[in-house]
């Protein structure tokens, strides 16, 4: 239950869109500098690369779409003013605001979408995002070579008028475009400086609440300075935020200490020590940890290796005493809070919680010996932040206790260089994450289907990709059989195993009792700063 209330606080405290609505506390309050810290190096500032939290996270403040999410992770209309649906729910139709500025002071205009959203389906820019806008008309043949970019189903109808046309409709929709991945992005601005956009903060243009500043593409440290070009900027307060790069715990807490940081996130050690502290927060994420199995390996082709992997580590261990207060145990790949069963309102997460392949040594020695593979050397890529050593650690003493005959290496990288190798499926097995851009099951569900750019275990299941394809296309307006759809997706995982859930990301935190505004999201980036202040 102390996660459940210490959430609450969480969100009544410091999530509030309106925090500040008083002209003297803007006055006030506005030269008093937020200092924060990020677990992960900034490696581009392109809305159509970022692939992971700490880039998700820079560009939210940075940018913003056609939505943005508000109080309670719902999507409220933003660079927008107003949208027409069609009956059929296929077509949106947006009218953008009149006053929207990119921080060169020029317009923000529909092309400017239509461009961006371009760039996220462009093969050429092998876009994480792309996944994404599959349901846009034409999107997936964009992204498969087969059409032009020109062709997608977005068009300007005039410089602030912006036509989506969707192949299905899409409850979730109005949640997808609150993502990077469909910001605008300034052509003339981008044809200029070339591949070398989003590169550094000179090479990048802003048009939400606030600009990068002294990001030269590697810096451990830079500024968010409020944005005086911003449609809403009579809601920022902050006129700067001090980012630091902090990979290890033990120096983000040091930091916090000292007043040189508001905000730390907190080791399991740590959390022990500060759970009566008033500044202390566990913060429910909506983002799964796992194992990506490369199913190309010789080894990991062997489906008996893969569920011996699975029954060989005990998953309840590492979130309840190894993790304590950092990760939330669960077998589902979607974590909580995403959809209801229609039926009995039951969360989705729990109804996919499956028990199959559950942690047993003998079931596990039992099915490596069915593989027939006496040997098994694998490695292990892992991020080198305290986290992720943790966690890679104790997989590895697990795999190697539990399994006679597997010999598990781990290899620690910085996150920039394992999210490469990942991406390019070189990696045996790797500790890796992903945090839902939606409250939707497909917002992971779709992350592992065949022609998914982020299918990282290069998983290739038929049954797997039909049931996404009915919840998107034939029962996407039926919540039941979608329900089902999506339920049997997950069941496929829990069978076939391309990915082994290791548990839900929680952040236990220390953010500073006088940070007010702050709007924490559990999809999407974590933390929006537009309405923070520090008091």
């Amino acid at each position: 239950m102390r996660i459940k209330k210490i959430s609450f606080i969480l969100m009544v405290g410091l999530s509030t869109a309106t925090s500040i609505s008083l002209f003297q506390d803007k006055v006030v309050y506005a030269n008093q500098t937020i200092n924060w810290t990020e677990s992960a190096d900034l490696t581009t500032m392109n809305p159509s690369q970022a692939n992971d939290s700490t880039g998700t996270e820079i560009i939210t403040q940075t940018g913003q779409g056609l939505y943005r999410y508000g109080k309670h992770n719902q999507p409220q209309l933003a660079d927008a003013k107003s949208v027409d649906v069609s009956k059929g729910g296929h077509e949106y139709v947006f009218h953008l605001k009149d006053n929207l500025r990119w921080s060169n002071h020029e317009k923000v205009t529909a092309s400017d979408y239509v461009f961006g959203i371009q760039q996220t389906v462009d093969p050429k820019n092998k876009s994480n995002g792309a996944t994404l806008a599959n349901n846009i008309k034409n999107a997936t043949a964009v992204t498969n070579g087969k059409k032009p970019a020109s062709d997608l189903g977005v068009e300007a109808l005039d410089s602030q008028t912006l036509k989506i046309t969707l192949n299905n409709p899409d409850p979730a929709f109005k949640s997808i475009l609150t993502g990077t991945a469909f910001y605008p992005q300034p052509k003339k601005f981008v044809m200029k400086v070339g591949k070398a956009y989003g590169t550094s903060a000179d090479k990048s243009l802003s048009n939400g609440p606030f600009v990068l500043k002294n990001w030269n593409g590697s810096d451990k440290s830079y500024q968010l300075v409020k944005n005086n070009d911003y449609e809403d900027k009579g809601e920022v307060t902050t006129n700067k935020i001090n980012i630091q790069t902090v990979t290890d715990n033990t120096t983000g807490y040091n930091l916090y200490k000292a007043g040189k940081s508001d905000y730390t996130s907190l080791t399991a050690d740590q959390v022990r020590a500060n759970e009566n502290n008033q500044a202390y927060h566990t913060i429910k994420n909506g983002r799964t940890d796992f194992l990506g199995l490369n199913l190309k390996n010789r080894y990991l082709q062997n489906k008996k290796v893969r569920v011996a992997i699975k029954q060989a580590i005990n998953t309840k261990g590492l979130t309840n005493k190894v993790l304590n207060g950092i990760e939330r145990s669960g077998n589902a790949f979607t974590p909580e809070n995403t959809i209801k069963n229609p039926d009995n309102q039951r969360d989705f997460s729990k109804d996919a919680n499956s028990k199959k392949y559950t942690f047993n040594k003998r079931d596990a020695k039992n099915s490596l010996a069915e593989s027939n593979v006496k040997k098994i050397k694998l490695t292990l890529l892992a991020d080198n932040d305290d986290q992720s050593k943790v966690e890679a650690q104790y997989v590895q003493s697990q795999l190697q206790n539990n399994l006679p005959g597997v010999e598990l290496t781990v290899k620690f990288q910085p996150k920039a260089a394992r999210v490469k190798a990942q991406l390019s499926h070189d990696f045996d097995i790797v500790l890796t994450s992903w945090g839902g851009e939606y409250a939707d099951p497909m917002s992971f569900l779709n992350m592992i289907q065949s022609d998914s750019g982020i299918n990282i275990s290069q998983f290739n299941d038929k049954k797997y990709d039909s049931a996404l394809a009915r919840a998107n296309g034939n029962d996407v307006n039926q919540p039941d059989k979608r329900y089902q759809d999506l339920l049997q997706a997950e069941q496929r995982i829990h069978s076939e195993l391309p990915v082994v859930t290791l548990g839900h990301q929680s952040i236990p935190a220390l953010i500073r009792p006088n940070i007010k505004g702050l709007l924490v999201n559990t999809y999407g980036a974590t933390f929006d700063f537009k309405e923070a202040y520090k008091k």
